[in-house]
């Protein structure tokens, strides 16, 4: 009687191939996150660059840079007035946003767009509060598309709080000094750092190239911000790209960051600088150029950074 020979592998020889597919799986994986990570770090680093050439062209357009945002109440400044729109809104045009810009604050065709004596919470505003722009947006970031805003109890009530917004990655630079103390300025109190702590941005801001003396290579205009989740049932803090909302939490920290504190501030401080990439952020030089500062970077230096006009233009970053 013929026999057959049964042709298989062994228990053994399976469990030594799962052995080394799985020393495969794990030497090649993170190679393969560290390549996609890189992959999005490059594409935040694009959308600086693109956020940059729209600035420069605001700047070419008006001669000043649009202002940190507007807030204004009976023709007084007022930090917690209206309209609460910010650097990133005013630039929508020089970003190709033409369709976004022109739908917003539409009434009969006689409003122009971005009105900046309708609060950016107005009803008139409600084609762009959940409007996503993807330059807006860091991928490495997993923040929501939009983000409840709530009122922050100590400032005049807004009647349109809470609402939902779209959110951003990149916020303007205040410069090297805190802004949370600007929150109590009674009405006609500037919200401005002193000289020697100011950037680029601030409160109704007109700031010029010719502005930034200490060079503009050497000053940022723009950092990343990542989204800071907190326990339920309160929403998580992150930027907007709209603008300041009167009377919301946080309102100035939506549109702009301050250098007090290193990148990747592990308080988690909101007026900080913080991103989802390893090891630092990527900011833009007003010079048009991105750079990538490590947390641990010399605070000397970051806060140098972070102002236009404090005779530091000695500061040099050192390479990436």
């Amino acid at each position: 009687m013929a026999r057959y020979k049964r042709h298989g592998f062994t228990l053994i020889e399976l469990l030594v191939v799962m052995a080394i597919i799985g020393i495969l799986v794990a030497i090649l994986l993170p190679a393969v996150q560290a390549a996609r990570e890189a992959s999005r770090r490059t594409q935040c680093r694009n959308n600086l660059h693109q956020i940059g050439i729209a600035l420069h062209n605001y700047h070419d357009t008006y001669l000043l840079f649009p202002p940190g945002w507007i807030g204004v109440t009976n023709g007084q400044v007022d930090v917690n007035g209206g309209s609460g729109l910010a650097w990133s809104s005013l630039i929508l045009p020089q970003i190709e946003q033409y369709a976004a810009a022109f739908q917003s604050k539409e009434k009969n065709g006689s409003a122009p767009p971005l009105n900046p004596r309708v609060p950016i919470t107005n009803s008139d505003d409600a084609t762009l509060q959940p409007y996503v722009i993807r330059l807006y947006r860091c991928p490495s970031d997993t923040c929501p598309e939009t983000v409840s805003v709530v009122q922050d109890p100590s400032k005049p009530t807004n009647k349109d709080l809470p609402m939902n917004l779209a959110t951003s990655n990149y916020v303007g630079s205040f410069g090297s000094t805190d802004y949370h103390s600007c929150y109590s300025n009674a009405v006609g109190v500037d919200c401005a750092p002193l000289p020697k702590d100011r950037g680029v941005f601030y409160l109704n801001s007109r700031t010029t190239i010719g502005d930034v003396r200490d060079g503009t290579t050497y000053t940022m205009m723009v950092g990343e911000r990542k989204i800071i989740n907190r326990t339920p049932p309160s929403p998580p803090l992150v930027g907007l790209w709209l603008g300041a909302p009167p009377g919301g939490e946080e309102a100035i920290g939506r549109v702009l960051g301050a250098s007090d504190q290193p990148p990747n501030d592990p308080a988690q401080h909101f007026q900080a600088y913080s991103s989802a990439h390893s090891g630092g952020i990527n900011v833009l030089l007003c010079d048009g150029s991105v750079q990538f500062i490590i947390d641990s970077v010399d605070m000397t230096l970051f806060k140098g950074t972070a102002t236009i006009a404090a005779n530091d233009d000695r500061l040099t970053f050192g390479g990436q």
